[in-house]
């Protein structure tokens, strides 16, 4: 809107009071002006960033300041101190797969079973058990892998025991056929991991 000036007031006040009104428009406008610019010429990701800045800017300082948390039931209760010993480390969860799954034992035996010292007959004073979950494709099953421990009555010396058994997971209980099974499951069959 054009101001023509025979119609421009003669008090100052009144002037002043025109010039912030015009001012404050201008300043409205420019703002304006700015937004659709960033809109047309912005980044598409931040379109919506200077329409929503209001919208996210929420008053919570009054609500911050009237809410009060309630008193926990064991406020009164005397401070517990931490103990000084240090904490054990967690033991895995060894031997607790499914009993309802059917067992394969396998026996591994040691080349030898004659004691290296004395060369006498070793007997059996143990063994090392250890669980994997095996799979044959559509059956599950655990594969008991018994390493027994041989040791010698005359010279009490040696103890002699068979190696383990390479695993692809060392430590774990998945076996590689199981891990090959999820592997072509996965990347060659496309199935989702939890199926």
């Amino acid at each position: 809107m054009a101001i023509r000036p025979d119609v421009l007031p003669t008090d100052p006040a009144a002037l002043t009071e025109m010039v912030l009104a015009l001012d404050a428009e201008n300043e409205k406008l420019r703002v304006a002006m700015q937004t659709l610019k960033e809109m047309i010429f912005g980044k598409r990701s931040e379109r919506l960033a200077t329409l929503v800045a209001e919208q996210l800017a929420l008053e919570l300082d009054d609500l911050e300041t009237s809410v009060t948390p309630p008193a926990a039931a064991n406020d009164g209760a005397p401070a517990v101190k931490p103990s000084d010993k240090p904490r054990k480390k967690a033991r895995r969860n060894i031997g607790a797969l499914p009993k309802h799954l059917p067992r394969c034992e396998q026996v591994l035996e040691p080349e030898v079973t004659a004691c290296p010292c004395c060369l006498g007959q070793l007997h059996k004073i143990g063994e090392d058990v250890s669980e994997v979950l095996d799979v044959i494709p559509a059956l599950l099953r655990v594969l008991r892998t018994i390493r027994p421990k041989y040791g010698c009555r005359g010279c009490t010396d040696g103890v002699v025991q068979a190696k383990v058994l390479p695993r692809l997971i060392e430590g774990g209980m998945a076996s590689t056929a199981l891990v090959s099974h999820v592997v072509v499951s996965k990347f060659a069959w496309y199935l989702p991991l939890y199926r």
